[in-house]
């Protein structure tokens, strides 16, 4: 269903979008760029609100005054507050047959906006696979894919918008977003939280931050390039891949002694590491049942302070 008609025209469609902060900011620039009309800028904060409603051309609202001229609602809004919001929406005394309202949250689907499918909207799980720290710019959209789920008229809605801010639409199957942002989750926050234990292995040898950084950078950008070139099993260089059991011994006596409370996180890295040098053909299983008992016993001895 890639030439899906527009059935639901976003190009006429006057917009409202509710949370001004990294999110909501990009994309309401984004759809400016795009000619589409952001009629309404909705924040807790009125501040933030007026400040982007300028950048817009919109206008700054309370939820309340939300008009009815608005016919597509776009949520930019914590994980948690969305149930509340849909609550909230479905108590304003306007219609909503017909309004698609849609949040970019990823691991909820359109169904925590059932209260308002009750009257009438065509509710729509609408996220940016992309990381939007403060200050990102509307190019962020530049190219990402962007997960869907709803009905199919609100499906519709959402893939011709995807393409207008030059985005690539992707449907997530029934019951899948939780999965879907559990890979957004390791591929992103949890590669920022590797680089920050690498930082600190770094630092217990008195290395500053900026120093750690700068020798870890140009490794990241070389695996990111490799990465980008091929498969991840292809990719994978290191010890594990060579079966290279007294590296990680060493590895985990080091651990051990210098920093205890990262040998948990090593050890699953570890373990799951064997599994892909296990897919790569490079590590023979015999010699990956040596590395896994070698993990284990780290895991399970007692002077372990974490077990």
């Amino acid at each position: 269903m890639s030439d899906d008609p527009d059935v639901v025209p976003a190009a006429t469609r006057r917009y409202a979008l509710i949370g001004a902060g990294a999110v909501g900011t990009a994309l309401g620039l984004r759809l400016a760029e795009a000619g589409l009309t952001v009629e309404v800028v909705v924040s807790r904060r009125p501040e933030t609100a007026a400040a982007l409603a300028g950048r817009l051309g919109a206008r700054a609202l309370p939820l309340e005054a939300l008009p009815e001229t608005v016919d597509a609602v776009l949520c930019c809004v914590p994980d948690d507050a969305l149930a509340a919001l849909a609550e909230a929406l479905y108590l304003l005394p306007r219609p909503w047959t017909g309004t698609v309202v849609a949040h970019t949250s990823g691991v909820h689907g359109a169904d925590v906006l059932a209260p308002l499918a009750a009257r009438g909207a065509l509710p729509l799980g609408f996220h940016p696979l992309q990381a939007f720290p403060p200050g990102s710019p509307p190019r962020a959209f530049e190219g990402i894919y962007i997960g869907l789920d709803g009905p199919p008229e609100a499906v519709a809605f959402g893939r011709t918008l995807a393409r207008r801010l030059r985005a690539h639409p992707v449907e997530i199957p029934a019951g899948g977003r939780a999965r879907y942002h559990l890979a957004a989750v390791l591929a992103s926050n949890y590669l920022v939280t590797l680089m920050a234990l690498a930082e600190e292995v770094l630092g217990s040898l008195g290395l500053d931050r900026g120093t750690s950084a700068a020798m870890l950078r140009p490794l990241f950008e070389g695996t990111w390039r490799n990465l980008s070139g091929h498969l991840p099993e292809d990719a994978l260089t290191g010890p594990i891949v060579r079966g290279d059991r007294a590296t990680v011994r060493r590895h985990l006596d080091t651990l051990a002694g210098d920093l205890p409370h990262l040998l948990p996180v090593y050890a699953a890295l570890a373990s799951e590491t064997v599994r892909v040098a296990v897919r790569s053909g490079r590590l023979h299983p015999d010699d990956a049942r040596a590395l896994l008992d070698l993990l284990q016993e780290a895991l399970d001895t007692p002077e372990n302070p974490l077990f």
